[in-house]
């Protein structure tokens, strides 16, 4: 059985804590960073989208779509 699942932070917004948590610990940006994006989205000041997987109820790959990823790069 597939136990794995995509969801949006707004579909279970009780996880954001500890999924900024589990940011931190990949990309080592503070926890509190993650939290304040996390935090406009789930309050819809933003539209950057943040998801996680999970397996289970653990997080186990994430996916944030942030403002800085549609800067143009020369």
């Amino acid at each position: 059985m597939n136990n794995y699942r995509i969801i949006t932070l707004r579909e279970r917004p009780e996880l954001v804590a500890i999924a900024a948590e589990w940011f931190h610990s990949k990309w080592g940006v503070p926890a509190e960073a993650y939290l304040e994006c996390m935090k406009a989205y789930l309050s819809g000041k933003t539209e950057y989208g943040w998801y996680i997987c999970l397996y289970d109820e653990s997080i186990v790959a994430g996916l944030g779509v942030i403002e800085n990823d549609f800067h143009d790069r020369k």
